[in-house]
């Protein structure tokens, strides 16, 4: 009686083509597919010799399957890695160029000049709520006014802005 060994090996070399197709189905990569079959082959020559294979062929099909899903599975996270690398790599300088800097800040400054022309209160209220964080209702708390009066003022003031800014 032959070892396990033997069996397998022979049964491997008799059945290679039909293995590597087996195997190129599961993990659709023909390079990646005869490198599953070379891992099959070091696999079966690490089968312990006193283990008994009711079906030898039955036994080398499913260690090829289990194999193929295994590279399959490998390849893919591989590719995933790669494509997450290549987003890196690849990512758009978002820095401004010179003309649009200067654009910024010119339209920066005609922003600033804005709001330094704005009448008081609308000034002091559209600073409080813009730059400061405050709230339309603790604006009109603190200056003694209503929350309507608090708002128009606020919205004139970005009415006035927006009128700017399209400039």
């Amino acid at each position: 009686m032959q070892d396990t060994l033997t069996v397998l090996t022979q049964l491997m070399v008799a059945e290679r083509p039909t293995l590597l197709r087996l195997m190129y189905r599961i993990i659709k990569n023909r390079d990646a597919a005869e490198d599953a079959v070379q891992s099959l082959f070091e696999k079966i020559q690490r089968v312990e010799q006193t283990l008994i294979i009711g079906s030898p062929k039955a036994y080398l099909y499913r260690l090829a399957a289990n194999l193929a899903i295994d590279h399959a599975r490998s390849l893919c996270r591989r590719e995933d890695v790669q494509d997450s690398i290549d987003e890196l790599l690849w990512l758009e300088d978002d820095t401004p160029t010179a003309e649009q800097s200067t654009a910024a800040k010119k339209q920066l400054a005609r922003v600033e000049d804005m709001i330094e022309t704005l009448p008081e209160p609308m000034k002091t209220f559209f600073c409080l709520n813009r730059f400061h964080g405050l709230t339309q209702t603790e604006i009109a708390r603190r200056s003694g006014k209503s929350v309507s009066i608090v708002n128009r003022y606020i919205h004139q003031a970005l009415d006035r802005l927006s009128a700017v800014r399209e400039d």
